[in-house]
């Protein structure tokens, strides 16, 4: 996310903070969501209907002109043809932001004082009807067409999945996915699906099916086994371990994913980088890797669609 430009949004003349918080935010979801109803509004930020409905108008007729349009088919407003975005810049990683902010309260309101910054997220090239059409098929449950690319087939080629959820892995984003021609749930990036995809008939493959979705794995994080007694108590401390180790329950289907946002080292030949994996994966965890099908070469997890 570039924060520069988020301070310089946070600062229109004439407008609280929080009125353009509001309005950015009706934009970002019309954008990447394709619908906005007024209950997103009143219930993220504790304003009434009224004030809600008063603040898209506002977005649609001061801030962006006729960018929305009602539509009672979906009893909510839609972005406009042509529509382009006024207090953003179009990359997903606004739409992450925004979403990490208002569950957690709020990176935005410390950006405000002018006294932090953030280092910028590589921003992948994720196309804002690929993202709408991937959250109406997942809500919906609709298979869905792509044309996609992957590491073994550089060129686009035709697929027809059944997504569930749309993850963020704090590098890239992905869709999991039932694929029909793998008969498997697969991890696809949206960067690498081209052209807009196409909403099918519905899908029995929903998450409830998807082993490794629904089982959880228990990983353990240690100090580099091969750092000092107090460079271990260091490292322990940053990451307010109990008794030099941290825990986490993730998702089978996310536990490669988990391990690399941390940063540790996951094989044998990793940890011998003691300084650049300050953090381990316990020795005794390495194997429930192996069992999920983690391979070595690609670092990728083996349900990858790469």
């Amino acid at each position: 996310m570039n924060v520069n430009f988020l301070l310089k949004i946070f600062t229109v003349p004439a407008l609280k903070y929080e009125v353009v918080l509001r309005l950015r935010t009706i934009e970002l979801i019309a954008l990447w969501e394709g619908r906005l109803i007024t209950n997103q509004l009143s219930d993220w930020f504790g304003v009434s209907r009224q004030q809600a409905s008063a603040d898209i108008n506002r977005y649609n007729s001061e801030t962006n002109p006729n960018a929305l349009i009602h539509d009672p088919a979906v009893k909510g407003y839609v972005p406009a043809p042509g529509f382009k975005p006024a207090l953003s810049s179009g990359h997903i990683n606004e739409y992450m932001a925004l979403l990490d902010s208002l569950n957690n309260q709020p990176m935005a309101q410390l950006l405000e004082g002018h006294n932090a910054v953030s280092v910028q997220l590589p921003n992948r090239a994720v196309r804002p009807e690929v993202v709408r059409a991937a959250i109406k098929a997942c809500r919906q449950q609709l298979q869905l067409s792509i044309h996609y690319s992957s590491m073994e087939n550089p060129q686009p080629r035709q697929r027809v999945i059944a997504p569930h959820t749309l993850v963020y892995t704090g590098f890239r984003w992905h869709l999991r996915a039932w694929c029909y021609s793998r008969q498997d749930f697969r991890d696809f990036l949206l960067s690498r699906i081209y052209h807009t995809p196409e909403l099918q008939q519905s899908s029995d493959k929903t998450a409830e099916y998807d082993t490794l979705w629904q089982t959880e794995i228990e990983l353990r994080l240690i100090p580099n086994l091969l750092l000092n007694t107090e460079q271990r108590t260091l490292v322990a401390h940053d990451y307010a371990m109990d008794n030099q180790q941290l825990t986490l329950n993730v998702r089978q289907a996310l536990a490669q994913y988990t391990l690399q946002r941390y940063q540790a080292a996951i094989t044998q030949d990793e940890a011998l980088l003691c300084k650049q994996y300050p953090l381990q994966l316990h020795p005794d965890d390495m194997q429930k890797l192996k069992a999920i099908g983690f391979s070595n070469s690609t670092k990728e997890p083996a349900n990858a669609a790469i």
